[in-house]
């Protein structure tokens, strides 16, 4: 009776907790097309972008990615091939899995939304299902959220320090 009690326990616990979404916001004194123009730069990742790292931004709906992960000392941690499941102007999300589906599942997003003519507002988000949400969360989501900030940051310094009439941005 006490083991079946500890299953219908902790199923449903993974059932209740097996989603957790995160999001961060920044504004940026820039206009939003070129925010977007230099977001899309991946060759100026470098300068800014501390969380990962990629080849070339994504070009269609369904198209692999190759992205790497940083870590703290913006060393590659981890490397992943998500999926990109929605690319409009001002708008990327993809999605990833770790292993299998319904493991640990991402869905990230970068939504931006001009708020003036010279004022932009940055959503970075992800939504994570799955049965390893509940012990992934203080592990891996929480650090991410930290992470998150850290990137919208730096990308906020960037972007408000150049000249709008001086893109250098070099299609890689």
């Amino acid at each position: 009776m006490k083991l079946i009690f500890t299953l219908v326990v902790f199923s449903v616990f993974i059932l209740l907790f097996h989603h957790k979404r995160i999001e961060t916001k920044i504004v940026i004194n820039q206009p939003i097309d070129h925010v977007w123009q230099t977001f899309t730069c991946t060759s100026s990742y470098p300068k800014w972008n501390t969380l990962f790292g990629i080849d070339r931004f994504p070009i269609h709906v369904g198209q692999q990615i190759r992205l790497d992960l940083y870590n703290e000392n913006r060393k590659v941690q981890f490397t992943m091939q998500p999926v990109i499941k929605k690319l409009d102007k001002y708008h990327l999300e993809w999605e990833g899995k770790l292993y299998i589906n319904g493991l640990f599942n991402g869905r990230h997003q970068f939504i931006f939304t001009k708020i003036d003519a010279n004022t932009t507002q940055l959503v970075q988000a992800e939504d994570f299902n799955g049965l390893l949400v509940p012990i992934l969360n203080y592990f891996v989501i929480q650090p991410t959220k930290l992470n998150f900030d850290k990137m919208n940051r730096s990308f906020k310094k960037h972007i408000e320090g150049q000249n709008l009439n001086n893109n250098t941005c070099k299609i890689s």
